[in-house]
């Protein structure tokens, strides 16, 4: 607890209670919820290679499960052919009902593209639900799931990095593994279990299978492997899965066999039953007994006529010189009997059963993840967002330390921030500084004065040399009424500035504000495979700023994005969009609509307005929100003070839906093919989007240090749609998207437009 004493003077928070959304809109943050009832007062026992944590009540269980993973450790590990070089934690917990507190796993986890369980920092939790054989099965199942991912992905945090982009093995490879030690799968009646899991999916795709099925299936084949081909073998694929990296290559190299004749004669041996026959003992051969007519058999003293090379061990006759040695060797083993009773039979040494403790927990700090992401920002184009996240083994204190830098170093973002989530309501502090410099600026950028009443010509370039600040402290708290439903309040307090470093005799342009943001976030999404949701999520925020030194600087912005996940066939998705937002009070701030967000090839809408001059206050640039995507149109095609956005997608998973095998390729595996319409308008004012004045049905021309100033005011429909067809897939690590898509604007389809971008969501 000393560790944050100290973490609690460091003002720090978290990024949804204090970021400006200046990118990644659609990639918004939901996240479900743990709800604390109590707080546990955390104890440590240590045995031979694991470290029991349990708290009041909880003694006799973690005493039973250090003997019961002691005993098995060796059995474990012989099977596997591996010993792991760490301590494994194990958290056991009295309920389920505590266990459900848990905060484990609440951080993000890393992506390891693959939907594989994030158990790289060697810790197990598990509940005692009342039952001794239920309690040890998952114990050693849990156990065993974490030496197998141990021995495949490393347990380094830079080595499961290293490995999940080249190693990827589907679920029934880790879960059947597990499962197979945990229970002796040569039990009749868990071999008739398995067999029914067989059966009921002979004619699926084994690597797309999933929870339970992927489980008893797995069980099986691993099963199938230690009775047909021995248990030496297990460990033999194991080790070249890590090596080759590809489960159905090492199965063939290391059994012989084709992976399809593999496949093949693993169901038969379920289906046709002959596992019913493996463990009973082979009859014995027929034996002749060859009797002499001259040999009376009633005689127990006459010997048999034995056949060349047999023995009558009953009248053998032995020589006297080597009877003696018998006896003498009989008798020193005697001996050594009866000196040392404990004189073990040869075999694998076994340290004794030692248990420390109990000790007062530890509560160390761990990385649980480093990212580093390519972004492209809508006002500093192209940098690179770099996060390193720390927590607690329970994860109930995280602590996330950002930096977003570009080529030019004085375009930045710093942020750091801390979580608490001990008690049932969760809070935070934060701060945050976002740095903009402007120099020269031509056409991709002089949109950016659009909503400031300067409209350039598309040829001008302007040199200038400014610099905008933006700081702010926050800190927030979070009460969740459910798993899945929260509401939050964040205060903070935040400033602006304005830098002109050419016109030196001008005062800084500064401003103060104080406010608050509350928010309702309800999130019921479950992955269905890497990269693919589905359920329901959505967000409702509205933010006030009050400024210290004038009301004519207040503004404040309701935001309401919520998405649809639906699984139509399979793995065939439909993911709708709702986005909206209305910024009020004297100094309302602008939303842009158009083109994709993150984009590398940006194509900006342009102008041929006649103002070159420069605004004297550029403060509103550092509010400027950018809604998400419009395909189909060029980048800030609209503007508004209010918008209004839908996007709907139909994804289909193409390596999912046809390959007949394990895909071990990243790009063929996330591989997505998408159909979508986007269908989008802003305006300004309260009069909605059918209002003349709106940055589509109006035009600026002049402005600036042009003193002939006109808006001209036509009458197109405010709705722009777009729509077209497009592939995503993993390249390098990174979730690259491809858009295809025609615009159309006021009855007129525009020319197709290509978008290569960034991100998750659509």
């Amino acid at each position: 607890m000393r560790l944050f004493t100290l973490n609690a003077l460091i003002f720090i928070g978290i990024q949804t209670a204090f970021a400006q959304s200046y990118f990644s809109s659609t990639q918004e943050e939901f996240g479900k919820n743990r709800i604390q009832e109590k707080r546990f007062e955390w104890l440590t026992i240590r045995s031979n290679n694991f470290e029991f944590n349990y708290y009041r009540g909880g003694d006799k269980i973690a005493q039973s499960a250090a003997k019961l993973s002691e005993s098995e450790y060796d059995r474990i590990t012989e099977l596997l052919g591996y010993t792991p070089f760490t301590t494994m934690k194990i958290f056991l917990y009295n309920s389920p009902k505590d266990l459900a507190q848990s905060n484990i796993g609440l951080t993000a986890p890393i992506d390891l593209d693959g939907s594989i369980l994030n158990l790289a920092k060697s810790r197990v939790q598990i509940a005692y639900t009342g039952n001794e054989d239920t309690f040890r099965k998952e114990l050693i199942r849990q156990i065993a799931r974490l030496f197998v991912y141990d021995m495949l992905y490393g347990g380094s945090l830079k080595e499961v990095l290293q490995s999940s982009l080249l190693l990827t093995v589907p679920e029934w490879y880790m879960a059947g593994i597990a499962a197979y030690i945990s229970e002796n799968s040569e039990d009749p009646a868990v071999l008739d279990r398995l067999r029914v899991a067989v059966m009921k999916n002979k004619d699926k795709k084994i690597s797309h299978l999933e929870g339970k099925d992927a489980e008893s299936v797995g069980q099986s084949i691993w099963n199938y492997i230690a009775m047909r081909y021995g248990k030496d073998n297990i460990s033999n694929i194991l080790n070249l899965t890590r090596i080759i990296r590809t489960e159905e290559s090492s199965i063939t190299s290391t059994l012989g066999i084709s992976y399809n004749r593999f496949m093949k004669e693993w169901k038969e041996f379920y289906l046709s039953g002959a596992y019913a026959n493996t463990n009973e003992k082979p009859d014995e051969p027929e034996k002749k007994a060859i009797v002499s007519p001259k040999i009376e058999l009633s005689k127990p003293k006459e010997k048999l006529v034995l056949e060349k090379g047999e023995v009558d061990t009953d009248n053998y006759e032995f020589d006297a010189e080597n009877i003696i040695k018998s006896l003498a060797n009989e008798t020193a083993r005697n001996k050594i009997d009866n000196t040392d009773k404990s004189t073990p039979k040869l075999g694998r040494y076994r340290e004794a059963l030692k248990i420390k403790g109990p000790f007062a927990y530890e509560n160390i700090m761990i990385a649980n993840d480093v990212k580093s992401d390519f972004l492209m920002d809508p006002v500093r184009r192209m940098g690179m967002k770099n996060t390193l996240v720390l927590n607690d083994l329970l994860e109930n204190h995280n602590i996330k330390l950002g930096l977003f830098i570009t080529p030019v170093l004085r375009n930045h973002d710093i942020f750091l921030e801390y979580n608490n989530n001990t008690k049932r309501v969760d809070w935070g502090l934060g701060i945050m500084r976002r740095s903009i410099s402007f120099g020269e600026l031509d056409y991709r950028s002089l949109y950016l004065f659009r909503p400031l009443n300067i409209n350039t010509p598309q040829t001008a370039i302007i040199a200038i040399d400014r610099r905008l600040y933006y700081n702010k402290f926050s800190a927030y708290a979070n009460y969740p009424f459910s798993r899945n439903l929260r509401a939050g309040i964040s205060p903070f307090f935040m400033t602006t500035t304005d830098v002109d470093l050419i016109e030196l005799g001008r005062k800084n342009l500064t401003s103060s504000y104080l406010g608050y943001k509350a928010e309702l976030v309800y999130d019921n999404t479950t992955p269905l495979f890497s990269k693919v949701l589905i359920g329901t999520r959505a967000k409702i925020r509205l933010e006030r700023s009050y400024s210290f030194a004038t009301k004519n600087e207040n503004f404040s912005r309701l935001v309401v994005d919520a998405r649809h996940y639906q699984r139509i066939l399979k793995s065939f998705i439909f993911a709708a969009r709702l986005s909206y937002s209305r910024s009020l009070g004297n100094a309302p701030k602008v939303t842009f609509l158009g083109g994709v967000e993150n984009t590398i090839n940006r194509s900006v809408e342009t102008t041929n307005g006649q103002g070159t001059g420069v605004p004297r206050d550029l403060r509103d640039i550092l509010f400027y929100d950018f809604a998400g995507n419009l395909r189909g149109f060029n980048f800030a095609k609209l503007y508004g003070t209010s918008h209004l956005l839908t996007n709907f997608e139909l994804r289909l998973p193409l390596a999912q839906y046809f390959s007949k095998g394990s895909i071990t390729s990243n790009f063929l595996r996330n591989m997505q093919f998408v159909g979508f319409s986007d269908i989008g308008t802003a305006w300004y004012g309260n009069k909605g989007p059918f209002n003349r004045q709106n940055s589509l049905n109006t035009e600026v021309i002049g402005g600036g240090d042009n003193p002939f100033r006109a808006t001209v005011t036509n009458f197109k429909n405010p709705f722009l749609v777009g729509y077209g067809v497009g592939v995503r897939t993993t390249i390098l690590g990174y979730f690259v998207k491809a858009d295809y898509a025609w615009g159309l604007e006021d009855k007129e389809v525009n020319k197709p437009k290509l978008y290569i971008s960034l991100g998750y969501d659509f």
